[in-house]
């Protein structure tokens, strides 16, 4: 039965065993004021200049302590219980950021006031939508013409912080460099394979179009798709690079990616709009709390433990200290 009376935060679930403290004061009562029997002696003026002892002035210490120890026992029995809540539990995401080092990355072109380049601009958004994340497993993969993993799922911030710090550009024209963006989503897919979270994100950013047919990006997206991992996409920057000018780049193929594994494509031109594009990513990859729960802890011992030391302590001094004739 649900306890009706609560005080303190503390509920008690027996509460009529609390009838029993006004029994226990008015047994006390009786027990202090009731008629002693008596012992024949000499004329009590006969005592009047014998000090008064330590053991008279604390004669009802024992009394009271039996009185004490009733009270608490009967507060124990009434079963004290103190409603706790648990911590909010909430499932974590697991994400794959692929981030794009290919040498076009180096193209200052994220901020009309300063030179910021690509490569800057993606690697601190990149660590602050990471950092914003502490109970989500995040990995980072880096890849040009091929992608590398730098780091596995951790809940490390501080260590993948310092991967992302140390991402730059790979040598322009060299072995390295190219844009496989089919190559880098299957990657981040195989990383996500054993993974046991309710939600897979890939976070893909790139600033150019796939260039190698290793692995086709419309085939790396079918992969993601039939593993139930959902790519979100980022078409970075504001084109390429031409001796006549900047040209526009087709970020269809991105589009397809996101389209395909239910994510969404993102084409910012800016390091203001980039990090507005992962605030969004943020608020859409948000699991739900659960609702909150409580749970019931018995505070019966300490009433218990009180009355039963106390009562101890009672006929104790009583039987050693305080003991008298009637």
């Amino acid at each position: 039965m649900i306890g009706v009376v609560e005080w303190g935060g503390f509920t008690l679930l027996d509460p009529w065993f609390l009838l029993l403290a006004p029994l226990v004061l008015l047994a006390t009562a009786w027990r202090w004021w009731r008629p002693r029997a008596a012992l024949p002696t000499a004329a009590a003026s006969l005592f009047a200049d014998v000090p008064t002892t330590w053991r008279q002035r604390l004669l009802a210490a024992p009394l009271l302590g039996k009185t004490l120890a009733g009270l608490c026992l009967a507060v124990a029995l009434a079963r004290p219980v103190e409603r706790e809540v648990l911590p909010l539990h909430q499932e974590g995401v697991d994400i794959v950021l692929a981030v794009d080092v290919s040498s076009s990355m180096a193209t200052a072109d994220m901020s009309t006031e300063q030179r910021v380049r690509r490569m800057d601009a993606a690697r601190q958004r990149a660590e602050q939508f990471a950092a914003a994340r502490p109970q989500d497993r995040v990995a980072l993969i880096a890849f040009a013409r091929y992608a590398e993993l730098r780091c596995p799922p951790t809940l490390d911030e501080a260590a993948l912080g310092a991967f992302l710090r140390a991402l730059d550009i790979v040598e322009p024209g060299g072995a390295m460099d190219g844009t496989a963006v089919g190559v880098a989503l299957a990657k981040a897919v195989q990383v996500l394979q054993k993974s046991e979270a309710k939600s897979k994100v890939v976070v893909l950013l790139t600033d150019g179009q796939n260039n190698f047919a290793d692995i086709l990006p419309v085939d790396a997206a079918k992969m993601a798709e039939d593993a139930g991992v959902r790519v979100h996409t980022i078409g970075l920057g504001n084109g390429e690079a031409t001796p006549f000018g900047m040209r526009p780049i087709d970020f269809q193929e991105l589009r397809t990616i996101a389209e395909t594994t239910g994510g969404a494509f993102f084409q910012p031109k800016s390091d203001d709009d980039l990090a507005a594009v992962y605030a969004r990513i943020d608020t859409l990859e948000k699991q739900p709390l659960d609702d909150p729960r409580y749970r019931t802890v018995d505070r019966f011992e300490w009433p218990l433990g009180l009355g039963l030391g106390l009562l101890l302590l009672a006929l104790g001094a009583e039987v050693l200290l305080f003991r008298r004739v009637p």
